[in-house]
């Protein structure tokens, strides 16, 4: 039986953590269907390989294609992964999916020193590019050919592999007698896509919104509750945006009396034309909003959100026994909170509490093909060093110490690493 063996390398953001054995678990239960065995490697959780003798691919998996603002742009990680692959399983072809090879398939296939690179969302990109390998075909995204793999039709598909990961070994914030800590916690994405187009924002399944059906949904809820896991994360980019699918999944959620708490991610313009109460029957206990900075709609990137509708969103999710996150972003152009510290005093305003991104120039975002070349010597970067070195010179630049302005931010008692540590 042809043999496959998922890897997935070194990351420290907690979004990836989760996220990264979702992928895995989607693609491997598309290949299994096709009679390739398979297997996977978290090297965050072991650094032994699993004991198999020997496999026909390995995939790489190197970060998650997620919205936030930071992911690793420096591959080191990934290619020791990489260098371990080659000494466990010598005669495998190594493949690599994720956004570094979706962005940069040259620079990402030379830097990491892999086989093979495919585009496309990983899940997608993971399951073709082994068809194509194990068929003799030659893998889309590499020069001379171009192109992205289409993403997987999850219609009638199989339920994620849950069977190859352990479930509770993935963590978030969670919560427990409505105090927020780091617990076990599963992931969930039903609604693939976002219509907003903020210039910054990563968006690697599209603008397009692409639900699954409602009921594969609670099926992959009801199947990692019976896998031990009581907690979960709605990677979904802004949830309650597609209305008559939210609607149905909170439905369908307080229907099957799972007993179950849950978070996800939305917008304040979402959260205040939403039945919240129906979310909070449904369990859910916390949610996360893009609020950016309250002068985020000043800063010519697409997000026109004042403040004070970010901050009726809080109250109105703490009224219905939401416990409300913002995301605030560093650096995001000509920002006028950032540039008088008001961010600082906002942060410290809020009736909730805050995580803290700072603003990469990522590969992917209309902010990047604006902004790149101007920080790069007219040119736009060849190699994920040059892209790296973007964003270090975006900050040298910008009028105002962003690390000053973090480190404030971080000591504040409403910051999220704050308060997990705090219990």
């Amino acid at each position: 039986m042809t043999s496959v063996s998922f890897v997935v390398a070194d990351d420290e953001f907690e979004r990836d953590f989760l996220q990264l054995p979702l992928d895995v678990a989607n693609a491997a239960a598309f290949l299994a269907r096709d009679g390739v065995d398979v297997v996977v490697w978290d090297r965050r959780l072991s650094g032994e390989a699993p004991r198999v003798d020997a496999v026909d691919v390995a995939v790489v998996v190197t970060a998650i294609a997620d919205r936030a603002q930071c992911y690793p742009l420096d591959l080191g990680p990934v290619r020791t992964a990489v260098e371990q692959v080659r000494r466990t399983w010598p005669g495998a072809t190594v493949l690599a999916v994720g956004p570094h090879a979706t962005q940069l398939p040259t620079a990402t296939l030379r830097e990491l020193g892999v086989d093979h690179v495919a585009r496309g969302e990983a899940d997608a990109a993971a399951v073709h590019g082994v068809r194509e390998l194990l068929s003799g075909k030659p893998v889309l995204g590499e020069l001379p050919l171009s192109g992205t793999y289409p993403p997987l039709d999850f219609d009638a598909a199989p339920l994620p592999a849950y069977d190859l990961l352990d479930l509770t070994a993935y963590t978030a914030e969670t919560f427990t007698g409505g105090r927020v800590r780091r617990g076990p916690c599963g992931m969930v994405l039903g609604v693939r896509g976002c219509t907003y187009g903020c210039t910054f924002c990563h968006l690697p399944f599209g603008t397009r919104m692409r639900p699954e059906p409602v009921e594969r949904t609670l099926a992959e809820i009801t199947a990692m509750r019976e896998r031990g896991v009581d907690s979960l994360f709605f990677l979904d980019y802004v949830f309650g945006l597609h209305p008559t699918f939210y609607k149905e999944l909170c439905t369908g959620l307080v229907g099957r009396g799972l007993d179950l708490g849950w978070s996800g991610q939305s917008r304040a313009e979402v959260v205040l034309r939403q039945d919240v109460d129906l979310w909070a029957a449904a369990g859910c206990n916390g949610m996360w909003l893009g609020a950016e900075s309250p002068a985020v709609a000043e800063t010519g990137v697409g997000k026109r959100v004042p403040a004070e509708k970010i901050d009726a969103a809080i109250r109105r999710l703490s009224t219905a026994g939401i416990t409300p996150f913002a995301f605030i972003l560093l650096g995001l152009p000509g920002d006028p909170a950032c540039l008088s510290g008001e961010v600082v005093d906002w942060a410290a305003s809020l009736p909730g509490y805050f995580g803290l991104n700072q603003l990469f120039l990522r590969p992917g975002t209309p902010l990047y093909d604006e902004l790149a070349a101007d920080y790069n010597g007219g040119a736009m970067p060849a190699s994920w060093a040059e892209v790296e070195a973007v964003t270090r010179r975006y900050r040298e630049r910008y009028p105002v110490s962003l690390d000053d302005l973090w480190q404030r931010l971080v000591k504040l008692p409403n910051y999220i690493g704050n308060a997990m540590a705090a219990v």
